[in-house]
């Protein structure tokens, strides 16, 4: 019996990775959005071990790293990422992910406290799901082109990096759940090209946000585990991204983005009762 429920978790961990992989291709995100709250659900639901999720966003980053290349491949491929832009916003989020980590790392996101970290994912997760709410009934408008971008303030791109970054450190995500709509409100770029210059820098920070959270996990086997959960994540989350980088060019986002919301929505139940219920108990 236990043996068939591991079996069933890593199933459901490998089917992840595929989730993850498309969306995050799709929508120029990363994964951590649907890779944490799903291990959290997996794993204290059908094995109940007792990890804590900085060892789940460990894994998550380090997967971020991996998956985010192949639809940055294909936004190459058709010119999307404005590059004017993306060098500022890498630099500034390179910062940003370090300071983030650093935070998430304090005595109020560990420990008996990690309910806390818990409970600002979830909050975050709803954000995520409200903007795109909003992008579903917002009035369609076309962004700038790549010139005008070019000739957009420092500031103001990073004033995108940086924030984007820190929620990647804090969070263990990706940053595009932030960084897409950021540069669509903030710098004003079409969707498109928002969600491939999103995907560039992610691939551009995520290698350090890597390193960092899994250094900052310390030498007690922790970190081989984050390694252990990366590697069955990582294969279709590659593959997955590639076919969710040529969705974003293929097909209207509008059916996708309903599907994010639904399943932003469950992930954000799913961490704040979790962090909740932590705290209570």
């Amino acid at each position: 019996m236990i043996l068939s429920m591991v079996i069933l978790a890593y199933g459901l961990l490998i089917l992840t990775g595929l989730i993850a992989g498309v969306l995050g291709g799709l929508l120029g995100i990363g994964g951590s959005v649907v890779m944490i709250p799903a291990m959290v659900a997996i794993f204290s639901g059908l094995t109940g071990r007792t990890e804590t999720i900085h060892q789940y966003q460990a894994a998550a980053m380090i997967v971020n790293f991996l998956l985010i290349g192949p639809s940055v491949l294909r936004h190459a491929r058709v010119k999307a990422i404005y590059f004017g832009v993306w060098r500022w916003l890498a630099p500034a989020a390179l910062v940003g992910i370090v300071a983030g980590v650093a935070v998430s790392r304090l005595g109020v996101f560990t420990g008996a406290n990690e309910g806390y970290m818990r409970a600002v994912f979830g909050a975050f997760l709803l954000y995520v799901a409200g903007y795109n709410v909003w992008k579903l009934f917002a009035k369609r408008r076309e962004g700038i082109d790549r010139a005008a971008a070019d000739k957009l303030a420092w500031y103001k791109k990073i004033g995108v990096g940086l924030p984007m970054g820190f929620s990647a450190g804090l969070l263990g995500i990706g940053g595009g759940a932030l960084a897409v709509p950021a540069q669509q409100v903030v710098l004003r770029l079409p969707l498109r090209s928002a969600i491939a210059t999103s995907a560039t820098t992610i691939l551009t920070i995520a290698w350090l946000g890597a390193i960092a959270k899994n250094v900052s996990l310390g030498a007690d086997g922790t970190v081989l585990r984050s390694f252990q959960l990366a590697v069955c994540l990582a294969p279709t989350a590659m593959i997955g991204s590639y076919i969710g980088g040529h969705l974003t060019h293929a097909l209207p986002l509008r059916i996708v983005r309903c599907a994010f919301i639904a399943l932003m929505l469950v992930a954000a139940w799913k961490m704040l009762t979790a962090g909740i219920s932590m705290l209570a108990g």
